[in-house]
């Protein structure tokens, strides 16, 4: 519960003034979430009063008991209703009029009982914009999306600025409806029509009485996931037909929308039979698959002939780069008169030498060619175990260098940036095919951001709700949507890294080979991450259409990955909480 007492709220609002918006939060059986949507509320600073309408539908938890703490401790704000019996499961409307009775203030604001608001100047925002722009009918800003089972942020849209038109309304939702504020003779004007009762229907036919803006500031909280609303994938699939079928009646869309919205109905389908194909459910599995079937026949073809046919086809490539490589002849490394240097590094170990040419060939046969490619190996690999397609590279312009300590994959950086001071190093990992643009894309981002560090992949770290970061199987892979640097990414070494020259002070504690070693021996993308928060280095995106390269079809390496302990074992975050406890930092 907030602390801050009734007197000090309305202290605030002119004297005697009448509300100028009410809030409408319905809520059932939402014990865990409803003291943080009504703290949501109280947080509000503004310079009119305000009304907090609640209505709980015969929850049998703990909910109602939680409103009443609030409405004694702030009664003359707070409004309540407590049903004895569940209206919404009558489904004759009835939940409908009880809430919209409770509402008799200028602006409706709204937020569900799972929802919350963040920003304390929401409503005085929304309210400065409405009263300011009388041609517009509702409000609404950007919210996050909070997946309750991994307790992982997303922002709820991406969309800049704007005003949203009618069509776009009744395509898809745009924006969260814990995030809006509308005129009240509106939502009369609404329910006197036979109109569907869902909010993006209701967003619609505010889109006919006046404009409808959105505001990309993030102040609410949408919740997803078990113990919510929406969390039954199977039931949404249902009500999405209905809701479609409303739609469709009682706005006649165009062409154009309803094409848009069959394509949404069909993943609604998909997504409600993977759920029950996920439950062992079979009734419900057949059921949603006669609909994708029946109702969506040309998309259902369109995406089986697409799943099999990227199969294939990503197969079919596969094996060409395998066979290709094996084959073709690799020019000799020239120099290319850059102003800069480029060292190209990696590292290897004897279990994965029988595939090594391939990756090599891959690099030396580079649209703009490196200056070196450096074979980084352990001290105690003898050059007589190296391959001789490796060793007949060295021609090439291959350089051999077995002279490290076993850091593991540490190796492809942490000798090369040394040896290598005036020299811009590309990191590249041991078991996959590069494609040819991998050193001109890496050194043409260099060029424009000369002190950052550039990946043609990323990942983008999920968050929590206090700015935390999540465990590593809940971020964003491959993250191709970030065109620009952003401080939630990292990147990732098999994509291929730039780091310009000097970058890192080899100096530093954190190089030394036994802190490397305690720490995060077999992540060095994390350990990297967390050096460069440390040292502010941002990570810019590379553009590139292959992010994770053509992989190599040799099952030892599969069997080899690092990826197998660090990823599916979730090694990745038993190094990231050591390194939060060696840097003191989180990334």
């Amino acid at each position: 519960m907030v602390n801050c007492s009734e007197q000090e709220i309305i202290s605030k609002w002119p004297p005697k003034a009448e509300p100028l918006v009410s809030i409408r939060c319905t809520a059932f059986n939402q014990e865990d979430y409803i003291a943080d949507c009504i703290d949501g509320f109280l947080i509000q600073k503004t310079n009119f009063p305000f009304e907090i309408c609640i209505h709980d539908d015969a929850s049998t938890d703990k909910t109602a008991t939680i409103i009443r703490e609030y409405e004694a401790k702030y009664p003359n704000i707070i409004k309540t209703i407590y049903e004895k019996e569940n209206q919404w499961s009558k489904k004759d409307g009835s939940l409908t009029r009880i809430v919209s009775g409770m509402l008799t203030r200028k602006y409706i604001a709204i937020c569900e009982g799972d929802d919350c608001w963040t920003d304390p100047h929401k409503l005085q925002r929304q309210v400065n914009f409405l009263e300011a722009h009388p041609d517009y009918s509702l409000s609404a800003e950007n919210g996050y999306i909070l997946f309750t089972e991994t307790g992982v942020l997303r922002p709820f849209s991406n969309e800049p600025e704007r005003d949203f038109s009618l069509d776009e309304l009744l395509i898809k939702r745009r924006f969260p409806t814990a995030s809006v504020l509308f005129r009240r003779k509106h939502l009369l004007e609404y329910l006197e029509q036979d109109a569907p009762r869902f909010d993006t229907s209701q967003w619609a036919f505010l889109a006919t009485k006046g404009k409808i803006h959105y505001d990309p500031v993030i102040s609410s909280v949408y919740r997803r996931g078990s113990g919510v609303t929406e969390n039954n994938r199977i039931r949404w699939a249902y009500t999405s037909e209905e809701f479609n079928n409303g739609i469709n009646q009682f706005y006649k869309p165009n062409k154009k929308v309803r094409k848009a919205r069959k394509r949404t109905l069909y993943y609604d389908y998909k997504s409600g039979w993977k759920a029950a194909k996920a439950q062992k459910n079979s009734k419900e599995a057949r059921k949603l698959l006669l609909r994708m079937i029946s109702k969506t026949p040309f998309l259902f073809l369109h995406d089986l002939i697409k799943s099999k046919g990227s199969y294939y086809t990503k197969k079919f490539i596969t094996k060409y780069w395998n066979i290709r490589y094996s084959i073709m002849p690799v020019p000799k490394l020239r120099n290319n008169k850059k102003n800069t240097p480029v060292i190209v590094s990696l590292t290897s170990y004897p279990a994965r030498f029988n595939t090594l040419h391939l990756v090599i060939k891959s690099l030396l046969n580079q649209d703009l060619q490196p200056d070196k490619v450096v074979l980084y190996l352990d001290k105690t690999v003898s050059l007589e175990n190296v391959p001789s397609k490796v060793l007949k590279l060295q021609k090439k312009g291959l350089v051999i260098r077995n002279i490290c300590d076993d850091i593991k994959p540490h190796k492809k950086y942490f000798y090369a940036m040394q040896e290598y001071p005036d020299a811009a190093i590309i990191t590249v990992d041991d078991d996959v095919i590069y494609a040819k643009d991998t050193v001109s894309s890496l050194y043409s981002s260099f060029l424009k951001n000369p002190e950052a560090v550039s990946a043609r992949r990323i990942h983008q770290i999920s968050r929590g709700l206090n700015g935390e970061s999540m465990p590593y199987n809940t971020w964003t892979q491959e993250a191709t949507h970030l065109k620009k640097g952003d401080k939630d990414i990292v990147s990732i070494g098999i994509g291929g890294v730039l780091y310009p020259p000097k970058i890192f002070d080899f100096s530093k504690p954190y190089f030394q080979l036994k802190t490397i070693i305690e720490y995060c021996l077999k992540a060095d993308d994390i350990w990297l991450a967390f050096i460069e928060r440390v040292n502010n280095i941002p990570v810019c995106p590379v553009p590139n259409k292959l992010p994770h390269p053509y992989k190599i079809t040799d099952p030892v390496l599969k069997e080899t990955a690092l990826r197998n302990q660090n990823v599916f074992e979730n090694q990745n975050d038993i190094y990231i909480q050591k390194c939060r406890d060696y840097f003191g930092i989180d990334l």
